[in-house]
């Protein structure tokens, strides 16, 4: 049974009670289960409101007609130039809506691993591979009701996360997210895209700085966490923010190792769900210190993940950057945290404007 079979079946009451239970524990269990869900739920619902309005306007036809005549002149409210010209694009979206729905669900589907169980102990990277032919569902919908007034970028080739280092526009994100990019850009629901560039970079711990080219942007920033510069203990509560979606995601849970893929002392190994998307974003321990980045996940496993650990990657930049470029990371008060004394939530709504969404292209 094709995967969107399954879902038609739950939307039109075609499952058992087990069915839907089944089906129901698997969306609360698997966060790509339940966005791919998600997105043809909105797709449907989207079509049928396009079928409805398409069916109302033939019944007030018929209405014409049988009252009115058949060749009397119907005078429309909107020119139909007019109307072509300002609704064409939209009818060709929805047109193809369901060809690139069903590619963007196999896509999330296969990455997950639910339409080929093959499984590998291998690392995986948490970049999101961008298809050219995918385009984001939520994008069709809304382009199906409501007309779309913002700047349409080309789909970057990769995507991912990143967050401040400092007040001064430096950035940190994973180095297998850039390499040989043609261009990289941040953004967030808080900050219009801005372009970055790359100035340093350790492919042996996936670790990558960025820099904004426009530093006005990041002239009234006020980073509130910091890199922690000593190890962190087994058991230790933490979370992370990253952009395995279009808004931000966060999740929690703990450190579980001092060691990471193969027993790599330089990772972290904690018990939170990393997705697609992950990668390059921040973990963060219980009072808001930075206490890794995160790197990726083992194939297959379910809540397991990597990050780089902090000290680590202060200790590359003391060995391996400029002291004009150490100068300029140095964070404002890094052993302070603005962050301890205030619950998650509040924690988070700190530090939501200096996590941000990376978009990666490269050229052909």
């Amino acid at each position: 049974m094709r995967i969107t079979d399954l879902f038609d079946d739950y939307l039109e009451n075609r499952m058992d009670l087990q069915g839907r239970l089944d089906f129901e524990q698997r969306m609360g269990e698997d966060p790509a289960f339940l966005k791919a869900f998600e997105d043809h739920e909105r797709l449907v619902f989207a079509l049928r409101e396009s079928a409805a309005k398409h069916n109302f306007k033939n019944k007030l036809k018929a209405i014409h007609e049988k009252e009115i005549g058949i060749n009397t002149a119907i005078i429309p409210l909107q020119k139909a130039e007019r109307f072509t010209k300002e609704h064409g694009r939209t009818m060709a979206v929805a047109a193809s809506t369901a060809f690139i729905a069903v590619l963007g669900t196999v896509a999330i589907l296969s990455a997950g691993g639910y339409l080929f169980k093959q499984q590998s102990n291998q690392i995986t990277d948490l970049n999101r591979v961008v298809m050219e032919l995918k385009a984001s569902s939520d994008g069709i919908v809304e382009g199906i009701t409501k007309p779309v007034k913002k700047v349409v970028y080309a789909p970057a080739n990769l995507e991912g996360s990143a967050f401040a280092l400092n007040n001064k526009g430096y950035i940190i994100t994973s180095f297998h997210m850039v390499n040989g990019s043609d261009s990289i850009f941040i953004q967030n629901s808080l900050m219009e895209r801005a372009a970055a560039t790359l100035v340093f970079s350790d492919p042996r711990l996936d670790l990558a700085i960025l820099s904004l080219n426009n530093k006005e942007i990041a002239k009234n920033w006020q980073v509130p966490f910091a890199l922690k510069e000593k190890a962190t203990d087994v058991g230790e509560k933490v979370f992370t923010l990253g952009y395995p979606r279009r808004d931000m995601v966060y999740g929690e849970g703990s450190l579980s190792s001092l060691s990471g893929y193969s027993n790599d002392t330089s990772m972290y190994q904690i018990s939170i769900p990393v997705n697609p998307g992950n990668s390059g974003g921040p973990l963060l321990d219980e009072v808001g210190n930075v206490i890794g980045v995160i790197r990726g996940k083992i194939s297959g496993a379910e809540a397991t993940g990597f990050a780089i650990k902090a000290p680590e990657i202060i200790r590359s930049l003391g060995e391996s950057a400029s002291d004009s470029l150490l100068h300029d990371l140095r964070p404002q008060n890094p052993r302070k945290s603005s962050l301890k004394s205030l619950k998650r939530s509040e924690q988070i709504k700190r530090i939501n404007p200096y996590v941000f969404n990376v978009l990666v292209y490269k050229k052909d």
